[in-house]
């Protein structure tokens, strides 16, 4: 297991203080079963069950299609044999992939969103969905992946986990196949230590069963992430865009990066 520094605190401490997989996937059971389309897209004006799902599934779309206008302006085209989308949910996003692709992966840490994602099946094309909970990606072959992707899913994933899971995806790229995916590099409003704080108060409630689900954020500082990906993975860091998807008080970005074809 890789262990990294934390934007917020010390490895020491934050190691202590990171939520852990197992507690990511009970609090995402948990916000699941309660509301699954708000879990997946958490929009405030549609929390409680609100999200229609036609509305819900077009807003997938309408991402995945402004990504592909976005990638082409680049000369990178959203073409090939199999696409994975990382952090599925209830495939949102993973449908609109499976009418660009010729088969698409699905994988998520959530049993109940697996489910909901089988349930709507129809939405999409030769869609294959997969319930993950290693940390690693041995559900899925070396060199298999032409088009990874990944949106608002890093961000809640403690530093320690992204990374290993970022060279799990490495491996499983094929030789040119490209990765794009979103996390936040920083907070630009509040207190880091505060947030963190925050958060492990949330995690020490919850081990004594008084504690709510929450959603933890996370962040990875860009030069960071460009520099892991090129020196440990081994992945061309093709371009990244500033991308508000982590909300106003998070610096997020979007990145592409190619593996190299030897």
């Amino acid at each position: 297991m890789l262990v990294t520094r934390s934007t917020f605190l010390p490895n020491s401490l934050f190691i202590r203080l990171t939520v852990n997989l197992s507690r990511l996937q009970k609090n995402f059971e948990s916000l699941a079963a309660e509301d699954p389309l708000w879990t997946v897209l958490s929009d405030k004006s549609k929390r409680g069950g609100k999200w229609d799902p036609k509305e819900f599934f077009q807003s997938g779309e309408d991402c995945i299609r402004g990504l592909q206008e976005r990638l082409e302006r680049i000369g990178v085209y959203m073409t090939g044999g199999t696409a994975l989308d990382f952090g599925c949910g209830v495939g949102r996003l993973t449908f609109p992939l499976s009418r660009r692709f010729e088969r698409t992966i699905g994988i998520d840490i959530s049993a109940s969103m697996i489910e909901g994602a089988k349930l709507n099946s129809h939405r999409g094309h030769n869609c294959k969905f997969i319930l993950n909970t290693d940390e690693n990606l041995s559900c899925i072959e070396t060199e298999s992946i032409d088009f990874a992707h990944s949106d608002i899913v890093f961000q809640h994933i403690a530093p320690r986990y992204s990374k290993h899971y970022f060279l799990e995806i490495a491996r499983v790229m094929n030789p040119g196949g490209v990765f794009v995916f979103q996390l936040p590099s920083h907070l630009l409003r509040g207190s880091p230590f505060r947030k963190r704080l925050s958060y492990t108060l949330k995690a020490f409630l919850q081990k004594f069963g008084i504690g709510k689900a929450y959603f933890d954020m996370n962040a990875i500082p860009r030069k960071t992430i460009i520099s892991y990906l090129e020196q440990q993975a081994g992945l061309t860091h093709i371009r990244d865009w500033d991308y508000p998807a982590a909300g106003p008080n998070w610096q997020s970005y979007l990145y592409a990066f190619q593996k190299p074809i030897q």
